[in-house]
């Protein structure tokens, strides 16, 4: 593996980890209150909120441990899914000043360059 390749593994791992838990331990009122504005019952909010937080570690965990093709496709379908609903039931992301979907280009593009030259686990 290229010594370049693992530094973006590492630089992802740390993203995954620490949006899985920063979040729930310092803004768990703000978060599940963006959740309530979804087209979901708001009694899910917070169910979702963990799941989301939880899926997230999982992430960056399996990212240290066992990173493969399937794992960046995972990956790359979760970020497109954050997106896309930011995107539709949050558009006030477009003009954030912080650019969060914007951001979100370059790790799907890392994402998607694993994917396609990634075979197996390390």
């Amino acid at each position: 593996m290229n010594p370049s390749t693992r530094g973006i593994e590492y630089a992802l791992a740390a993203l995954w980890l620490w949006s899985g838990l920063q979040p729930p331990l310092s803004a768990w009122d703000a978060s599940v209150s963006l959740l309530q504005r979804l087209p979901l019952p708001a009694d899910w909010a917070a169910p979702l909120f963990l799941a989301a937080c939880g899926l997230d570690l999982a992430f960056g965990l399996l990212t240290l441990w066992r990173p493969c093709r399937a794992l960046w496709w995972a990956q790359a379908a979760a970020v497109a899914g954050y997106s896309l609903t930011l995107a539709f039931w949050l558009p006030e992301n477009w003009l954030h000043p912080f650019a969060p979907l914007v951001k979100n280009l370059p790790i799907l593009a890392m994402l998607l360059w694993l994917g396609a030259r990634r075979e197996t686990a390390a």
